[in-house]
């Protein structure tokens, strides 16, 4: 008799246990099904190449610098490209957006500040500096460098790609005022290493700096 209510009490507490455990299951499922999505935000400028900017601008090489002739440098992204949120290129005529894979700061702002970051490492012909919202007439006669980025994203086939022209206009104000105009396409792609868009912005860093020695071997 002993025997057989052991039996019974160990039978009973081993469903005990399967029923808490299947409540838990039950209970840690829902959590995370009604649990909201986090976001997460990304930058295109690490802290080693800001910091190796704000370098650049603190202790200049006079002598260097002072031989080097002064581009105004803009950049202009695609309408597309101005949303907050990452792209993806899905096929041929579509994109999508990574809802909740937000850039940190505009992306038009942080290309710029790499591409200038880069042009000023890279360059030993010019040095490069924002272009005033409005110039005087001293300004308009300095060089200007225009980049108009089309395409600046990751696609479906695991790869990111960077794409689109710059304008490179030299004024000169002589006896005859002598506009020299060059225009230059670009186009560069490099293969994801890893899944995940942190991977895809560190390769789409890596572009901006392939558009930048591009620019600098430049002949103007």
């Amino acid at each position: 008799m002993r025997l057989k209510l052991k039996n019974t009490v160990g039978t009973s507490n081993a469903a005990t246990m399967i029923l808490i455990s299947t409540i838990a299951m039950v209970l840690s499922l829902s959590a995370c099904s009604s649990a909201p999505n986090s976001t997460s935000y990304y930058i295109l400028n690490n802290q080693v190449s800001a910091s190796a900017m704000n370098q650049a601008r603190l202790t200049p090489n006079d002598s260097i610098e002072r031989e080097k002739a002064t581009v105004l440098l803009s950049v202009h992204l695609a309408d597309y490209l101005k949303s907050p949120y990452l792209v993806m290129q899905i096929n041929e005529h579509k994109i999508e957006y990574a809802t909740f894979h937000m850039w940190a700061e505009p992306l038009t702002d942080s290309s710029f500040n790499a591409l200038l970051s880069d042009l000023n490492s890279t360059s030993t012909r010019f040095k490069f500096k924002p272009e005033p919202q409005l110039r005087g007439s001293k300004d308009g006669l300095q060089a200007q460098l225009s980049v108009q980025i089309d395409y600046f994203h990751v696609t479906a086939q695991s790869k990111v790609i960077l794409s689109g022209h710059y304008e490179y206009i030299n004024q000169q104000e002589t006896d005859v005022k002598v506009s020299q105009n060059i225009i230059r396409a670009f186009s560069f792609e490099a293969p994801l290493l890893q899944d995940g868009y942190s991977d895809s912005v560190a390769q789409m860093r890596g572009l901006v700096t392939k558009l930048a020695k591009q620019i600098a071997s430049s002949n103007y």
